[in-house]
Parts: C-alpha cells; structure tokens; sequence
C-alpha cells in the first residue's frame, strides 16, 4: 500500500487580536502491516507518535518496527537506571581543568558515569536525558553535587570544582535550597564551587530563573553558561544573568583555519570571552 499524506499540522488564528497558533504531532499506523486488531494498530500509532514528539513536534511519523524495539530498550534503561541510582552504581569522575597561559591546574569538572551490567559504559548523553524524562535527575543531580563537593575538600584550596545543572532540576527541586544544603554538609568554600548550566534554561528566561541564578550568585558560587553557540545565543544573557564564564561549543572554533568566515566569527566568540571574565 502507498503511504503518502499531505497536511498542514500548523495553524495560526487571530482571536480578538490575539495570535493564537495551533499545532499537533501525527502517528500513523496502517494494517494490516503494521497490526491486525484495533489494539495493535493503535499501539503502534502511539508508538509513532511518541516519534513524531521526539523529532521536534509538529510534524508527521509513520510506525516502523525499529520503535517498538526502541520503545522497549528505552523501557528497560529507565527500570535499570531506577535500580543504578537504589543500588548507587552511579559514579563520578573528575575532568582536570588547566590555564592555557600559565599550564597550571585550576580545577576539576565532575561528571557523570553508568556502567551498566550487561550493557557496559551508558554514554551520560544517553542516561541523562533519560533521568530528567523520569524525575531521576533531581536525586542524580544532588548526589553528584554532594559526592564531589565532599571529595573537593580534600583538595588545595585553590582549587576549583565545577558541577552541572540540568535545566529539568531547576523545575523539580528548589536548586537554590539543595545547593546551600549540600555545601553546608560538606563545609566546601562557595567560592571553589562553579554551577555549569546551559542555554536552555537561560531561554526560558522567567523571573523566576533570573531569582534563583542571582539567589546562587549570592551564596557565593560561580554560574558557568556551557556549550554557548549550540542555541540561540544572545549577548542579552551577559547582562540579564550573573554569569562568571561562558564555555565556547566547539562548533565556533572548529573550522579555525579552514576558512576566513569560520575565522572571523570564532575570533569574536572568544572576544565575548574575554570581555564577560
């Protein structure tokens, strides 16, 4: 049977004068190919249509048998994972961090390790993408955060940690609260301490986001933007939040010498740099 389906799944309606814009996610299922029942075929149209979702939204997916396999990995990841964090089979390792002008070490970035029993290493950009769906990155994120707090004291003073914060915590946990609490049970300085977010959560751009960076600010830890250049990067974010540093995305730099246009935009990404350090 041909499958081919033409439609508009966006729509935009003024309403008093009110832009309202209408859209939806389509999953299709066709027997008897993809199901002999009512059941089935409605199964593996909401399997499609999970799809659809994850592809951006807006838009259209037929069902393949590849989903359902995926649908059920994914399944069995969210169970082990839920078993990993019981279990604490979690782990952290730490990234050195250098000064590129002097080759000291400044400090270390903590980052998060699964190795699964049967499945070996999890990439994080696989389990953790996976724990902010399913509300686990609020305990992930608090176990990593104290685990490598306690592990810096033991340290030099001087040198500096860096953490993660996924976007998802900010809106399942008071992040302000956890992280006053875990630096007040490991009695590490605030100022060694540097929270890395990224631009996703700077989108958001709430009140209620720009209150709890500055309620950070003043505990007196340092707010890092991560991969910058990745979203829709404004200047705007050096002013409206306080912000310390901002880590360069490799897509900026890494066509330095291929091409003058390359060349130039990478040269005022790193003056931005400089000017918000």
């Amino acid at each position: 049977m041909a499958r081919r389906i033409t439609t508009a799944l966006s729509e935009t309606y003024d309403l008093d004068g009110h832009e309202i814009v209408s859209s939806g996610s389509i999953g299709i299922a066709i027997g008897p190919d993809d199901g002999t029942t009512g059941d089935e075929l409605l199964k593996n149209a909401d399997l499609a249509l999970y799809r659809a979702k994850q592809d951006g939204r807006n838009t259209f997916r037929f069902f393949e048998p590849s989903m359902d396999a995926a649908l059920q990995k994914r399944r069995r990841l969210e169970n082990d994972l839920r078993v990993a964090v019981r279990k604490g089979e979690l782990r952290v390792e730490y990234q050195p961090q250098f000064d590129l002008q002097s080759g000291e070490l400044t400090g270390y970035e903590a980052l998060a390790r699964w190795r699964h029993p049967t499945d070996g290493d999890v990439p994080p950009s696989v389990f953790l993408p996976l724990a902010e769906e399913t509300g686990l990155i609020a305990p992930i994120g608090e176990w990593i955060l104290r685990t490598a707090c306690h592990y810096a004291t033991t340290w030099d003073d001087d040198a500096k940690l860096a953490v993660n914060l996924s976007p998802a915590q900010f809106k399942v946990q008071n992040v302000v609260a956890m992280v006053k609490r875990v630096l007040e049970e490991t009695g590490l300085d605030p100022s060694r301490l540097e929270l890395e977010i990224t631009e996703k959560l700077l989108l958001q751009n709430t009140d209620s986001v720009v209150a709890m960076l500055e309620a950070l600010d003043q505990l007196g830890v340092s707010i890092a933007m991560d991969d910058f250049g990745t979203g829709y990067s404004s200047l705007s974010y050096l002013t409206r939040f306080p912000l310390k540093k901002i880590k360069i995305d490799k897509s900026f730099v890494e066509s330095l010498g291929q091409n003058a246009e390359a060349g130039a935009s990478s040269a005022a990404s790193w003056g931005w740099v400089s000017r918000s350090t």
